[in-house]
Parts: structure tokens; sequence; C-alpha cells
């Protein structure tokens, strides 16, 4: 799953694009203490463990 899918799921579910640092977004949800960081790498598919890391963090299902 590449970053454009990954941020769409974020974006439908409140997240909010708060800054970003070089090629990796930051985004955050009212509520939530969690910074979700986004690497953003073109069209490459982003690593099990960001994908795991987003998922507990954010409380989502991101599947593949």
């Amino acid at each position: 799953m590449n970053f454009k899918k990954v941020e769409k799921i974020l974006k439908k579910n409140g997240w909010v694009h708060i800054r970003t640092s070089g090629s990796h977004f930051q985004f955050k949800k009212v509520g939530i203490d969690f910074v979700a960081t986004l690497p953003n790498h073109g069209a490459k598919d982003l690593s099990i463990g960001v994908l795991k890391s987003l998922e507990k963090g954010t409380g989502l299902s991101i599947k593949n």
C-alpha cells in the first residue's frame, strides 16, 4: 500500500495534515495524542512496520 492510499484513509477518518519534514508527512486527530508520521516515497509501498505502527497508533485497520 502506498502513500496516497494511506493518506486518503487517514483524511477520510478525520486525521489532518499538520506539518511536513522532508518527505515525511505528519497527521493529527483531535482528542488523540498520537501523531501519525507517513513517509512519502512516491509509488513505493510502505513497509509492514510503518503500516503496523499506524494501525496501532490510529486505531484504524489499514489493509494491504
